[in-house]
């Protein structure tokens, strides 16, 4: 895109961006997973890049070129600029996707693990809401239906319904269940393992399908933020011309060690990420010299 004839100097300064708060990496998964899925095959990239080094310049990418939103909107109204600024969250997904395509087979000793701890909390909860269902106080036929069925994969299934329950209603239910947040988030984070891990029979997912799904989904989330990474880089070269990459580096530029340190801190600290999480490779992935081009 060219740069508009009415374009100011850059100024060097831009908006302080107000933090906020934003979803799990197995949410973002969640969000971006169908988006990716739709992309015509032909178009799919492959990625051999080192994905927590894109997730690091996308994040300073918008922070640097999206701070002022509804400037951008009246510059460059035909711009997906909603798609631009959830860019983040999308390298999460990204990520999270990275770390299934790495990740050694589930043990049956995780496995036990994982279904004790949703056994040991889904009877009193089952129990209790049943309880609270005969009360008018959770619909009846949802907490009749976790009741039935059997097997592994039910139980997890029964976990994350259960979570889902006391959480959807939470506000009818204060002070009259004892279970935790914590407890909830456990027993949804534990079924929700299982479920990925399980097949509806019981069984592990073979290793080599489950990586090979894994792989098709990270190039397919890679490719869909290579295209909006470019959308970005295009708002950068409006408002900053020719030093556009100082705001929108390429998306496989190093950034300094401390930096680099930084953010997979908070990667660690939020999804239990670990040295595999790359995705694989070391990044070598050429970029032409274009705003339009990651």
């Amino acid at each position: 895109m060219a740069k508009a004839k009415t374009q100011q100097p850059p100024t060097g300064k831009s908006p302080t961006a107000t933090p906020t708060a934003h979803a799990t990496y197995r949410a973002c998964y969640q969000r971006f997973a169908p988006l990716a899925a739709d992309l015509p095959e032909r178009d799919v990239e492959v990625c051999r890049a080192d994905v927590r080094i894109a997730f690091a310049n996308v994040k300073r990418g918008v922070q640097a070129a999206c701070a002022d939103p509804a400037r951008i909107r009246k510059a460059l109204p035909e711009l997906p600029l909603d798609d631009v600024l959830a860019l983040p969250d999308l390298g999460r997904a990204l990520v999270f996707a990275a770390t299934r395509v790495t990740a050694k087979a589930a043990s049956t000793r995780e496995i036990d693990a994982k279904l004790k701890l949703v056994i040991e909390l889904r009877e009193p909860m089952l129990t209790l809401a049943e309880t609270l269902a005969k009360r008018g106080l959770l619909p009846k036929d949802v907490v009749a239906e976790i009741r039935a069925g059997s097997g592994k994969y039910d139980l997890a299934s029964d976990g994350m319904a259960l979570a889902h329950l006391y959480e959807e209603h939470a506000a009818v239910l204060r002070g009259k269940h004892p279970f935790t947040q914590e407890e909830l988030d456990l027993l949804r984070e534990a079924s929700e393992w299982l479920l990925d891990t399980l097949t509806p029979e019981g069984a592990r997912r073979p290793a080599a399908k489950q990586r090979g799904e894994a792989e098709k989904m990270r190039d397919r989330l890679w490719t869909l933020l290579v295209r909006r990474y470019a959308d970005l880089r295009k708002i950068a070269y409006y408002f900053h011309g020719d030093a556009f990459e100082d705001v929108t580096p390429k998306l496989l530029s190093r950034l300094s060690s401390s930096a680099a340190e930084d953010d997979g801190e908070e990667i660690e600290a939020e999804d239990g990420g670990s040295e595999d999480a790359d995705g694989g490779g070391s990044g070598a992935v050429e970029q032409p010299a274009s705003p339009s081009s990651p």
